[in-house]
């Protein structure tokens, strides 16, 4: 259950969010995620936010190998991935335009956090 800063004390509200790959590219170095948040109201799920993430990878920089006489080839095994986040959020929210800016900020960074947790686990594993 989560709990939101603009409901009163002891008022919580059941988040549910769904995560869906909507597109790798065929040399698998982009992809589309899309994550969906929504929030239970009775027995309905009623969505509140939707972010899309592109994560594409791209080189650290290209490492010059050899030295003089022009023998050297560029050479690079190292990839970083570059994530591109855009959020919606799709309730009316009882805030002022900057607050609720600052709502949808939130949202998209605890999701940048989250993949970035995520990727560093892959990375030590």
């Amino acid at each position: 259950i989560g709990r939101l800063w603009f409901l009163p004390d002891g008022k919580g509200i059941k988040f549910r969010e769904t995560i869906r790959i909507l597109s790798i590219s065929a040399d698998g170095k982009s992809s589309t995620v899309e994550c969906t948040t929504q929030y239970q109201k009775g027995s309905q799920w009623i969505d509140c936010s939707n972010i899309i993430c592109v994560f594409s990878s791209v080189p650290r920089g290209a490492v010059q190998r050899g030295s003089g006489g022009g023998g050297g080839h560029n050479s690079n095994t190292e990839m970083k991935v570059k994530m591109t986040l855009d959020c919606e959020v799709l309730v009316w929210l009882p805030l002022p335009k900057t607050a609720s800016n600052q709502v949808r900020k939130k949202i998209s960074s605890v999701f940048e956090t989250v993949a970035l947790d995520f990727f560093e686990e892959l990375a030590t594993n």
